[in-house]
């Protein structure tokens, strides 16, 4: 009952049942009210779908990190548990949403790891597009763009084999691998993904939240600053519920960057406001560390942060912080090839 308070009274799993408004304060208070009372019962499948309803109330209170640790007590909940069919199920949903959250979190070494577990569960054998979908969007946040697109050759082929159902859930790995081509400069490749997103479904998720992540990433890349501020024009409090769950610091990143790049009266202020949400997550932090340098037009700053990429994704780079100093508002020529960060 405790649990049904939480995903339908208020609207911890942000399902189609919950409420149009949510009360986060309760939906939280909700949800851990409900995880105590499983853990005391000591049925750990109760408890499981319980920490997912704190994971979700978690993301409407825009708590990343405190998911991310969620999500992981709910794996380790988990872990010694005889793989019957209903701790796969729970043990699936956890493994996705243990890449969903440290995705958010910029925690790119814990979302490969989980997603590569999802990726390879032998109950998703013949369902590659659900086993892959998150590890492919993983992949191209990753900058490991030659991985994803074999990775999505086995995500095209599974979803065609399956009729090209219209599932929204999937659409982000679809825009990932369009972004790729995107930022390669292959539009016809770009068209065909991108009609495999359309199939999806249009959602206001993909209007708000992955689709304007990925936009933001592949205008900035070909130096188009104002269209990419212009597409990042909505406070994250007017689109909270749908870059809560994921995408929120790199939202908020992605709108500082551009903002800066675009000249806008604005960028200062979002530049500050970007740095006190993110802090903590270091690929948001070192986006919005090179979005001041550039604001401040310090050279040396701001090709400093390639230093900051380095150390995040582990590989030399050629990042977009090349552009010249004291013409942050220029926009800066992308490239077309994979690099540390998407887009850089």
């Amino acid at each position: 009952m405790a649990l049904a308070e939480a995903g339908v009274l208020s609207d911890a799993f942000g399902a189609a049942q919950g409420p149009a408004a949510n009360a986060v304060p309760e939906t939280v208070a909700r949800a851990r009210r409900a995880v105590t009372l499983a853990h005391d019962l000591g049925d750990p499948l109760a408890e499981s779908a319980a920490l997912d309803a704190l994971t979700g109330a978690q993301s409407w209170a825009g708590d990343t990190f405190g998911t991310v640790a969620t999500a992981r007590r709910r794996l380790l909940l988990l872990a010694p548990l005889p793989d019957t069919p209903a701790v796969a199920h729970e043990r699936l949903d956890a493994l996705g949403m243990a890449v969903e959250n440290a995705l958010g979190a910029g925690d790119l070494i814990g979302a490969r790891r989980a997603g590569r577990q999802l990726a390879e569960h032998p109950m998703l054998t013949e369902v590659g597009h659900r086993a892959t979908c998150w590890l492919l969007v993983t992949e191209v946040l990753a900058g490991d763009f030659d991985e994803a697109l074999t990775i999505g050759e086995r995500f095209l082929e599974s979803w065609q084999r399956a009729g090209r159902p219209p599932m929204s859930a999937l659409a982000p790995a679809a825009a990932a691998v369009a972004l790729v081509h995107g930022l390669r400069g292959d539009h016809a490749a770009r068209a065909q993904w991108r009609a495999v997103v359309e199939r999806m479904g249009i959602t206001p998720g993909h209007t708000y939240g992955f689709g304007a992540v990925f936009d933001t990433i592949l205008l900035l890349d070909q130096g188009r600053a104002a269209d990419a501020a212009e597409r990042t024009v909505p406070e994250p409090e007017q689109v909270w519920k749908w870059v809560t769950w994921i995408w929120l610091h790199w939202y908020v990143a992605l709108r500082a960057e551009a903002a800066v790049l675009a000249g806008s009266s604005e960028a200062a202020t979002r530049v500050g406001a970007a740095r006190d949400v993110v802090k903590g997550n270091p690929v948001a932090e070192a986006l919005v560390e090179r979005a001041d340098a550039l604001l401040a037009a310090d050279r040396d700053r701001v090709l400093a942060t390639a230093g900051a990429f380095e150390d995040v994704y582990k590989r030399q780079s050629r990042p977009r912080s090349t552009v010249p100093a004291g013409r942050p508002a220029a926009g800066v020529p992308g490239s077309a090839r994979p690099g540390p960060l998407p887009g850089s």
